[in-house]
């Protein structure tokens, strides 16, 4: 890890990642329970595991433009 990455591992999320979190589990394909799970973890989690997240949940998000879903669909078979 990078001196900065250190720095980061103990800091708190922060309030800019609740909202990218909160915005992309809108259009994730996640069971119900699952999402208010995640969102009653949000504020445990520190600022490098809400990145993960945040990396976990743009991964798995479907975009609601069927343009913005074949682009991402086909840069998988890239």
């Amino acid at each position: 890890m990078d001196w900065i990455d250190d720095i980061l591992a103990s800091e708190p999320i922060s309030n800019s990642q609740i909202a990218i979190i909160e915005g992309l589990l809108t259009g994730v394909p996640y069971e119900q329970d699952e999402i208010r799970d995640i969102e009653n973890g949000l504020l445990h989690l520190t600022y490098q595991e809400a990145y993960e997240l945040i990396n976990k949940l743009k991964e798995d998000y479907i975009p609601k433009d069927p343009r913005e879903q074949f682009n991402k669909i086909t840069k998988r078979w890239q």
